[in-house]
């Protein structure tokens, strides 16, 4: 049965009433546990601890049992899956919804995922499908956005932020030639998710569906050029020191923060970073939707949590009513504002860029990204791509000049097959 989205958002996905936990006059009650990875700062404990709480206060006789996992969250997830030792409810990385569900260890939250569409951001509905079904509810997403030197584009006579690569190219290089010392653009090969959304807007697909398997596009021609142009970005424009080739964000951030970096793609948590680093640049700072490519689009990846029920909860009343109660736009909003995320349902966004912390002129351009959006292929094994880091040794072996991008990328498709066949 499909599941709808009116009513009990989430009673309908995984059956309600016959569930432990409910009883005859429709009452819930019980026990559940609801687990979280690593949080997010000081804030996010005493924030979901209150949420849970609250749902205790006005519903009497149940009770959610809260527990943050720390750092090795995925690996206690795995062992507790293997074990049959699962909670009822649990906040996951996006990313982990397709592999879990491959494990048989998630409720089905939707027969068909068009259903939901409308309701969420659409990149994070695409995070939660396997085979065809929704495992998961979408809870928060973020995203990344252009984070940029205001004063530095006056100063080159541009009063608005690049809106192609090739217009932040030519930016970043007139920057860099009127302020020495400057770098143009702070480059990120250390770190995938700056780089491998280039090949969407380029107008390519990172992995294609064919059947029943997902077969890797690296080694198309939109690929190549996308890795080559970002490439071409350190090694022929040289608007990043050389050592790029290995930066994270954290090193952009610093960069950014000395004042040493004129643009750079990070989250709305790397602006605090740098607003941190140094408040005086917040007048200097400006944000923007990130730029489009030859493809004729800026999307970008979805990362964020999704909200799901295991399979094995004894108590799928309770559970099911739980996540309805934090879907609420009332608890969801106040939650995400405060952890400097965005909710992944359309109305909560809508009220987010209204009223909530992306309401504000530096950080609305999250809000904005968000409705440009996309997810990574939804296969169970793709954390295999990852852990293996296939990836940034293909940009960085073009940044190197160890390989040409042609074939880095013919390579990086043989082992994402592999990894993913």
């Amino acid at each position: 049965m499909a599941i709808g989205l009116t009513g009990a958002l989430a009673l309908a996905a995984c059956g309600g009433a016959s569930d432990s936990g409910a009883n005859s006059s429709g009452e819930i009650k019980g026990t559940i546990d609801f687990w979280m990875g690593d949080p997010i700062g000081d804030a996010q404990q005493p924030i979901m601890q209150k949420l849970a709480d609250d749902y205790a206060a006005a519903h009497p006789g149940t009770k959610v049992n809260l527990r943050f996992l720390g750092k090795d969250a995925h690996q206690t997830y795995l062992t507790s899956i293997a074990g049959g030792s699962v909670p009822c409810v649990a906040l996951i990385g996006n990313t982990w919804t397709p592999e879990f569900a491959a494990l048989n260890a998630l409720e089905v939250y939707a027969d068909d995922p068009k259903t939901l569409q409308g309701t969420y951001v659409p990149g994070m509905i695409e995070s939660t499908i396997f085979k065809g079904k929704s495992y998961a509810v979408p809870y928060d997403t973020g995203v990344r956005a252009l984070i940029y030197r205001k004063d530095l584009l006056e100063g080159i006579g541009k009063t608005a932020a690049p809106a192609t690569w090739d217009e932040l190219r030519e930016a970043a290089l007139a920057v860099q030639a009127k302020n020495p010392g400057v770098n143009g653009f702070g480059i990120i090969g250390g770190a995938h998710w700056y780089y491998l959304p280039l090949i969407w807007n380029w107008g390519g697909e990172i992995a294609k569906q064919s059947g029943d398997k997902w077969v890797s596009e690296a080694g198309s021609t939109q690929s190549v050029q996308a890795f080559q142009f970002y490439s071409d970005l350190l090694t022929k424009d040289k608007l990043s020191p050389a050592g790029a080739s290995a930066w994270t964000a954290a090193d952009v951030d610093k960069s950014m923060g000395l004042g040493q970096t004129a643009m750079m793609v990070g989250g709305s948590w790397d602006l605090r970073t740098i607003l941190k680093q140094a408040p005086d640049l917040e007048s200097k700072l400006a944000t923007a939707v990130l730029p489009k490519g030859p493809g004729g689009n800026n999307d970008t990846f979805a990362g964020g949590s999704n909200l799901a029920v295991f399979r094995e909860c004894n108590n799928k009343a309770v559970a099911n009513d739980f996540v309805k109660f934090m879907m609420s736009k009332e608890n969801l909003v106040p939650v995400t504002s405060n952890l400097g995320l965005l909710p992944a349902t359309n109305d909560a966004l809508a009220q987010e860029k209204a009223t909530g912390s992306f309401s504000a002129p530096l950080f609305k351009a999250y809000a904005d990204q968000a409705d440009h959006t996309r997810s990574i292929p939804p296969v169970a094994s793709w954390g295999k791509v990852e852990g293996a880091n296939s990836i940034v040794n293909a940009m960085q072996s073009i940044m190197s000049g160890k390989k040409t991008a042609d074939a880095a990328m013919k390579e990086l498709a043989d082992q994402v097959n592999q990894a993913i066949g």
